[in-house]
């Protein structure tokens, strides 16, 4: 009896374990640094940045955006997403199917900067270098 009860006990103590373990697979870990955002490039030529979670579907919440400035010629302003002119709620949903590149922002990024309210708000012409500076490939 002592080695049935040992084995039950062992069983529960391995399905709890394994639980924990799976569970902590899909806790989104950007929560848990201190920069957690994202800049995603799809197809279409839009740029989105903000928290990127990848379950149960991939999606980015507190979104940026870059648009084009009307006072600076070149300039670019990054508007938060949930203040476009439609409403939309603070997250959306992206088709893996529409995405060129996703990548992890550096903490010292401009873009990290502006969202953490670090800089002006107009962004400077060079948005080329821009793009590439605070810009890390995610393996």
């Amino acid at each position: 009896m002592n080695k049935d009860k040992f084995l039950k006990t062992a069983l529960i103590i391995a399905i709890i374990l394994l639980m924990i373990l799976v569970y902590l697979s899909f806790i989104d870990k950007t929560r848990a640094t201190k920069n957690p955002y994202y800049a995603v490039y799809l197809k279409t030529g839009d740029m989105y940045f903000g928290k990127l979670s990848r379950f149960p579907k991939l999606n980015l919440s507190d979104i940026w955006f870059l648009q084009a400035s009307m006072e600076e010629q070149g300039g670019f302003n990054l508007k938060r997403y949930d203040d476009a002119v439609f409403g939309p709620k603070d997250k959306i949903e992206i088709n893996k199917d529409n995405i060129v590149w996703i990548s992890k922002l550096r903490d010292d990024s401009q873009v990290v900067n502006y969202i953490q309210g670090n800089v002006q708000q107009t962004l400077p012409e060079n948005l080329p270098e821009l793009e590439m500076e605070g810009i890390e490939e995610e393996n």
